[in-house]
């Protein structure tokens, strides 16, 4: 059973996608299970014939069998018949996960950098193919939802690059290979990628075609040279867009006989005008250009994300207005006052201050939820929505509920800051128990936001916008209005609870001294 985030100590098998006694290559789906928060697709990490031990709806601690993958019929059938404690080599599997068939080579797989990262993009290699590297040393730059990484490679030796640039590569997939000596990179890369077998031997196809059978009749390296080569997310764009892949030329690889990413997008550009025009002549003038842009990196996360979000939970949006014109008055004097503070107070930093006091007295509110438990937390860890052109970013103050107003001003905006810049620390973006989102620098006066699992409750602020009011006096004044919305998971609040969260935010924000009392 892997592990799929560092806290995760069990998974529950939800469907086998291969039979027992199938024919499984490395990197077909076979199974997909469920952790404490998501449904995800394993990968067989070695080829074989598979013996299922642990079955659908089982729940198997992480690192615990859950197949073995026979390398023949023979040694299939004798699993089956002996059982699973007479496996004749149950450690096979794991030692497939990081190493390679060759001796003195060793796969570099992609890394996880963050509790829910799936898959990241590499951005750029900052060493060549057939380097010697060091290690330690930063070979290269991948993306994952959030930020941009350096890589630091954890062993030295020749490396040899199999995930081309602007490739997505799920996390423990192979990016690159590393050699002990030189002779062994010439030999790997002069035989391919360590993934697929050199030569079908005679006691059974290296590529574990269920009704190959060996003879001196059967062709072995025909085929494979029409094979078109590409990574996984070039083929996806290809079927996305209705591409031919034997149009695209290719550059990827060791040999440049790889499609990758950059491909497509390069048929895309000098096609897509051609086809325009040939498809409507009389009107090429008007013809419309129509670009792909591949939906990967952040921007395939936030949507995964959100998607997922909206599946998972009874969400819920309630509105309320309030009067913001003593918050207001009371930021312009601590603005005036800057000085003396030490640092320039902003409207966001006095509501992140309020939700420091609002939320310990709603613990449902300051809670995190997976579907089969609910967690309080004692303190406020307050994660903060700040817009960068990549997509949306969410950093996390921890403790907002302990820290001063100043203190809660310079901490959001170096994380803000950071987080435009992609250099959060995959700590800062983790641990949240509610988010707070403000648009009232833009002409939105009511949203409803989406919630960020595993949290209960998604805080948002309108802009402020002067109206005349009618006052509890009966008088007329100009006042400052703005509106808070806040969507809730219905599985976890209820209206009562949600109306007493509304009820103490106006509060707060029309007795702003409060908030600092």
């Amino acid at each position: 059973m892997p592990r799929a985030g560092l806290t995760m100590v069990e998974g529950t098998i939800g469907t086998w996608k291969a039979a027992e006694g199938s024919h499984i290559s490395k990197g077909d789906v076979i199974m997909e299970y469920e952790n404490e928060k998501n449904m995800i697709d394993y990968e067989a990490l070695t080829s074989g014939i598979l013996h299922i031990l642990a079955q659908e709806g089982d729940t198997v601690k992480v690192g615990d069998p859950i197949g073995i993958m026979a390398e023949s019929q023979a040694e299939y059938e004798a699993l089956v018949k002996g059982g699973a404690a007479s496996a004749p080599a149950p450690e096979a599997a794991p030692a497939a996960a990081g190493s390679v068939p060759s001796a003195g080579v060793v796969e570099i797989e992609m890394p996880r950098a963050g509790l829910t990262m799936v898959e990241g993009t590499i951005t750029e290699w900052k060493v060549a193919e057939g380097t010697q590297v060091s290690k330690g040393q930063t070979v290269m730059e991948y993306e994952n939802e959030k930020n941009s990484i350096a890589y630091e490679i954890v062993h030295g030796g020749f490396l040899h690059i199999v995930a081309q640039e602007g490739e997505t590569v799920k996390v423990g997939a192979p990016i690159a290979y590393v050699t002990d000596t030189k002779e062994q990179y010439d030999q790997l890369v002069s035989g391919g990628a360590p993934a697929a077998a050199a030569e079908p031997e005679e006691k059974g196809c290296a590529r574990n075609c269920p009704t190959c059978v060996h003879s001196s009749t059967v062709p072995d390296a025909a085929p494979v040279k029409d094979r078109i080569s590409a990574s996984g997310l070039a083929k996806k764009m290809a079927k996305e867009a209705g591409i031919d892949l034997a149009a695209v030329a290719p550059t990827g690889g060791p040999n440049g006989r790889r499609i990758v990413a950059k491909d497509i997008e390069a048929y895309l550009k000098n096609a897509k005008p051609a086809e325009a025009v040939s498809a409507a002549p009389a009107a090429a003038s008007d013809a419309d250009e129509v670009t792909a842009i591949p939906w990967v990196g952040v921007r395939k996360t936030i949507a995964r994300n959100m998607f997922n979000s909206m599946q998972q939970m009874a969400q819920s949006t309630c509105v309320c207005e309030v009067d913001a014109t003593e918050l207001l008055a009371l930021r312009a004097e601590l603005v005036a006052d800057q000085d003396m503070l030490g640092c320039k107070i902003t409207v966001n930093d006095l509501l992140c201050k309020m939700l420091g006091k609002v939320l310990p007295r709603h613990p449902l509110a300051n809670a995190t939820f997976d579907g089969k438990t609910l967690y309080t937390h004692k303190h406020v860890h307050l994660s903060v929505a700040v817009g960068a052109e990549d997509g949306l970013m969410v950093p996390v103050v921890k403790n907002v509920d302990q820290l001063s107003l100043c203190e809660i001003s310079k901490k959001v905006r170096d994380l803000a800051a950071r987080a435009k810049s992609k250099s959060l620390l995959p700590d800062e973006q983790s641990g949240g128990t509610c988010t707070i989102t403000n648009v009232g620098m833009f002409p939105i006066d009511i949203g409803t936001p989406v919630i960020n699992p595993p949290q209960t409750v998604i805080c948002g602020f309108g802009r402020t916008v002067r109206r005349a009011v009618i006052m509890m006096d009966d008088t007329i004044a100009p006042r400052s209005m703005m509106n808070v919305f806040l969507t809730f998971d219905h599985q976890v609040l209820d209206g009562l609870e949600v109306g007493r969260i509304l009820k103490d935010i106006q509060y707060y924000i029309e007795h702003p001294e409060m908030i600092l009392a």
